[in-house]
């Protein structure tokens, strides 16, 4: 079951991480603080002429992929290409990523459209976006995801213009960041289709070595997302060198070096096993416990991660007791409390409107309406129905439908929408389950039965075992939020039941 244990929205955003700039839509940069000069303006620089550049990707010194982007003029702006690949390794089983972006973008850089694709074993996952005007409002996003051949769309206002992930680059070009300098950019996130912000701090200039060559740079703290990547900028603010958590580095290289050299034969970085959390003491028979108590280390706040009843967080100590099935409340179907809203409603990765979806929640179910009773339909249909494999992508639940396989990503998206659908109020929570020695990243889902209830689609639990310890709660849009904890907790068992 431990080939299943794989987070890969979280940790193929963590690969990503230290070119997460150049993978999502930049809007233009907030003010710089008062003590901080600003940023040249995108309008006053010279028209650039064609640019090219090519990056590796390794895990310490193993190269584990590439990178590569162009920009080239056109009659009225620019076009924008990235392409990247990765080899990696998902517990048992390797997995080839790759990734692309096309744009077109005016003659000040502001964003006229684009097309992002992942593709990763024979599934792609697509977002599209066009910026239009829309009469008196302005200028408006609209776009769709694309998964399991079908297209979810969504669309927000633009309050100033948008911008790719490039202007960055251009509004460092030729700037000598002082130490202590930051300069602040708000972007648009296709995957969590909200707002985010990348803050660049200067730390000051080093003397570089890439590949035998030493060169002088400034070495900047980019953070995003709760987690921090160092990157090493040269004189025209081009980036030489990126390094993110858990030895992940990105090295500017020449088209031949990142096609050709510097691979190696052997296993490819197993992402969930170089993430997971080791314990000293063994948990026997972990699927039937039922209380946990922890006592985390590391810099986060340990209070975050309080969500009671079924988790607490008191002095330093987290204690995590499995719900009472007896003690359940159940009710007819389906739930039309206002305040559960947010718990029944579709959303681009739970797809619980669409009528595959619906159909298939309508089969699995058919007359039955008490909750209870469906949530234990859903249950045993989820887990006997998807093949469980690894995978490395963005999990829909209509993908998940279409392909009948994933890992815990694709169950949980998948168990989730379904009760969406039949009006059974359910979430997404993420976080670690111990297994052989150390917690694992791992999604499972809860539903609400009187009380929020855990439940496992990949351990076929209700209620999941009381080594579920939940950091996140909510869709794959929320994850991200996990990048903050990866790499920076470690646990001690205090005690167990």
């Amino acid at each position: 079951m431990k080939r299943v244990l794989s987070l890969s929205i979280v940790l193929f955003w963590l690969v990503m991480i230290g070119i997460l700039i150049h993978r999502t839509v930049l809007v233009a940069p907030q003010p710089p603080s008062p003590s901080s000069s600003p940023p040249p303006s995108v309008q006053s620089q010279a028209r650039v002429e064609e640019q090219e550049g090519w990056m590796g990707i390794y895990h310490q010194d193993r190269k584990i992929g590439y990178f590569h982007r162009r920009l080239s003029p056109t009659s009225d702006g620019y076009h924008w290409e990235e392409q990247s690949q990765m080899k990696l390794r998902v517990l048992d089983t390797d997995q080839t990523v790759q990734t692309a972006i096309r744009a077109n973008i005016d003659q000040h850089y502001a964003l006229k459209d684009f097309s992002f694709r992942l593709l990763s074993a024979g599934t792609i996952f697509r977002v599209d976006g066009e910026v239009t005007a829309d009469g008196t409002k302005g200028q408006v996003l609209h776009g769709q995801i694309t998964s399991g051949g079908d297209s979810s769309p969504f669309s927000f206002p633009l309050h100033e213009p948008l911008y790719l992930p490039t202007i960055t680059q251009m509004t460092l070009r030729g700037v000598a960041l002082q130490p202590g300098e930051e300069r602040r950019y708000s972007i648009f996130n296709p995957l969590s289709m909200k707002p985010e912000t990348i803050s660049v701090t200067a730390i000051g200039p080093e003397a570089l070595s890439v590949h035998g060559t030493t060169l002088t740079v400034t070495k900047v703290a980019e953070r995003f997302g709760g987690t921090t990547v160092y990157a090493w900028l040269d004189h025209e603010g081009k980036v030489v060198k990126e390094e993110a958590k858990l030895g992940l580095i990105l090295l500017r290289e020449s088209q031949e070096d990142a096609l050709g050299a510097g691979w190696q034969d052997g296993t490819p970085l197993d992402l969930v096993a170089s993430a997971s959390i080791p314990v000293r003491q063994v948990l026997p028979n972990p699927r039937a416990l039922i209380r946990l108590q922890l006592k985390p280390s590391g810099p986060s706040d340990f209070s975050q991660f309080a969500f009671p009843p079924r988790q607490q967080v008191r002095e330093g100590v987290i204690t995590v007791a499995r719900e009472n099935v007896s003690a359940l409340t159940t009710y007819q179907l389906p739930q039309t409390d206002p305040a559960f809203t947010t718990d029944l409603v579709a959303t681009p990765f739970l797809q619980s409107t669409h009528p595959r979806l619906l159909a298939q929640a309508q089969q699995i179910i058919g007359p039955e309406r008490d909750a209870l009773k469906v949530t234990r339909q859903l249950l045993d249909w989820t887990y006997t129905t998807l093949a469980k494999e690894p995978t490395v992508g963005i999990p829909t639940a209509l993908e998940a439908l279409e392909s009948k396989k994933g890992d815990c990503n694709e169950h949980a998206v998948l168990f989730t929408a379904l009760a969406r659908a039949i009006g059974l109020p359910a979430r997404v929570a993420a976080g670690v389950v111990y297994l052989d020695g150390a917690f694992y990243y791992h999604a499972w889902a809860e539903v609400w039965l009187g009380q929020w209830v855990a439940i496992d689609p990949v351990f076929h639990q209700l209620p999941a075992d009381a080594t579920h310890i939940k950091f996140v709660q909510g869709g794959p849009e929320e994850h991200l939020a996990l990048l903050k904890v990866i790499g920076q907790v470690g646990f001690e068992v205090a005690e167990y039941k």
